[in-house]
C-alpha cells in the first residue's frame, strides 16, 4: 500500500466530510487506507464517517486525547509505504496527495514534506517554519519593517510560501498536512505525548533534523487548510495550550534555562502590540478585540506554571 492517512478529529462533523469527500480524487493514482481516530465527539462525526465512508476505518478513541495521542494511536495500524498526518479542516484537490507522495518517493534522506497550504480563497497559508528563536518576538516589534529585503528581518517561526517559491529544506512543516515515510517514523519514533497538540509535529521534526534527515517544503503540490476552524471549538484552551506546548519545546530541546528568555520577548511583543491596538483611532471593534487577544499572550507570560483544562463533549 501506498499510503497510510491519518485524520483526527473531534467535533469538526462538517469540516470532516469535506475532508475525506475529497481524498479518493486526491490519491488517484495511488492504494490507500484512511484512519480516522475520533476523540469523543458529540457532534456525529462517528456515526457520519460509518455511514458515508464505510470503507475507511473509524477508530473510537474513547475520550479527548488530543492530536498527538490520536496519530500515536492509529499509527500502529498504518499499513502504507507513507504516512500522511491530515487536519479534518483541510480539503485536497484531485490528484494532489498522489503528487506530493510521487515527489517523496523520489527524495533521498527524506524526514516529512509538507505540500503548499492555501486558504479557502487559494491564498498561501502557514506551511512551514523555523524553529522558534527569542529574537523572533524581538523582531515581531517590526512588522511593517520586516516587509524589507533581508533574510533576518524576515525570519520568524512560521512562513507562508508564495506561489512562486520553489521546494525547499526547512527547519519544519505544520502538522496540517505532514507526509513521512512510514520507514522513518518506525526510526525517529511517534510524537512526543507531552505535548497534546501544537509544537509536537515541530518537536518531531527536530528529532528527525538531529538523526540527519530532511525536512522539505514541496511546492508542487497544494493542499487547501481551513485554518483555525477546528480550533475555533475552543479557542480560549487553545491560547493556553499553544502557550504550554511553546514553552515543553524551548525547555525539551533548549534547556530549562531558556524558557524565561521567550516568555520575556512575547510579553514585550504581544503586550506592546495590544497597546498599540489601543491607540488606533479607526476600526475600534476590530482593533480592542485584536488588542484584546494580544493583552491575553501577554499576562499568560507572566505565569510561571500554565494550567490548561482539557475540553470534552460535555463542555462543548
Amino acid at each position: 500500500m501506498d499510503l497510510s492517512v491519518v485524520i483526527v478529529n473531534w467535533n469538526t462533523r462538517d469540516l470532516l466530510y469535506d475532508c475525506l469527500n475529497s481524498l479518493e480524487d486526491a490519491c488517484s493514482s495511488l492504494s490507500f487506507e484512511v484512519l480516522v481516530v475520533d476523540n469523543h465527539s458529540s457532534d456525529g462525526s462517528a456515526d457520519m464517517v460509518r455511514n458515508s465512508f464505510p470503507t475507511f476505518q473509524l477508530i473510537p478513541s474513547g475520550g479527548n486525547l488530543g492530536f498527538t495521542k490520536g496519530n500515536n494511536l492509529a499509527f500502529e495500524r498504518c499499513r502504507g509505504d507513507f504516512v500522511l498526518l491530515l487536519n479534518p479542516d483541510t480539503v485536497s484537490p484531485a490528484g494532489s496527495l498522489s503528487k506530493l507522495v510521487h515527489w517523496a518517493q523520489n527524495r533521498k534522506n527524506l524526514g516529512a514534506v509538507s505540500p503548499l497550504l492555501t486558504d479557502g480563497a487559494g491564498h498561501p497559508a502557514i506551511t512551514c517554519g523555523f524553529f522558534p528563536k527569542a529574537h523572533f518576538h524581538w523582531l515581531g516589534f517590526l512588522d511593517p519593517l520586516r516587509m524589507l529585503p533581508g533574510r533576518w528581518l524576515q525570519s520568524r517561526v512560521s512562513i507562508i510560501p508564495s506561489h512562486d517559491d520553489t521546494s525547499c529544506t526547512v527547519d519544519y512543516v505544520t502538522g496540517a498536512c505532514f507526509l513521512m515515510p512510514h520507514g522513518v517514523l518506525k526510526s525517529i519514533g511517534p510524537l512526543d505525548e507531552r505535548f497534546f497538540m501544537y509544537f509536537e509535529e515541530t518537536d518531531w521534526c527536530w528529532r528527525a533534523r538531529q538523526a540527519g534527515l530532511d525536512i522539505w517544503y514541496c511546492h508542487e503540490a497544494e493542499v487547501m487548510h481551513l485554518e483555525g476552524k477546528a480550533a475555533e471549538k475552543a479557542s480560549i484552551f487553545t491560547t493556553r495550550q499553544f502557550q504550554k506546548s511553546y514553552r515543553l519545546f524551548v525547555e525539551k530541546n533548549y534547556g530549562a534555562g531558556q524558557v524565561w528568555k521567550f516568555r520575556l520577548a512575547q510579553f514585550f511583543e504581544f503586550g506592546l502590540k495590544g497597546v498599540l491596538r489601543l491607540l488606533v483611532p479607526f476600526n475600534k471593534q476590530k482593533n480592542r478585540a485584536m488588542a484584546s487577544t494580544y493583552l491575553q499572550k501577554a499576562k499568560i507570560q507572566l505565569r510561571s506554571k500554565i494550567l490548561v483544562t482539557v475540553p470534552e463533549a460535555e463542555n462543548k
